[in-house]
């Protein structure tokens, strides 16, 4: 759970681009960023406003083949 902001870390075997969405628990689609991500961790910083709203939410990291979803928590 984060309330002000929230750092999302990724590990990447190799450079490459990847694109990270957030969705709310309905399933719209609240944020997307396109990332050149680098090889290894890589971190993307999301505040509160960015994402205007508070609850549950999910976010997917596609990169290739490559997808996976996790789930987040931006408290008031």
């Amino acid at each position: 759970p984060f309330k002000g902001q929230t750092t999302v870390n990724f590990m990447m075997p190799e450079a490459a681009t990847a694109t990270l969405s957030i969705y709310d628990v309905t399933g719209k689609v609240v944020l997307v960023r396109n990332i050149v991500a680098n090889k290894g961790l890589n971190s993307e910083v999301f505040t509160k406003e960015q994402l205007g709203a508070s609850g549950v939410m999910y976010y997917t990291l596609k990169s290739g083949d490559f997808t996976a979803t996790n789930k987040m928590i931006a408290i008031e």
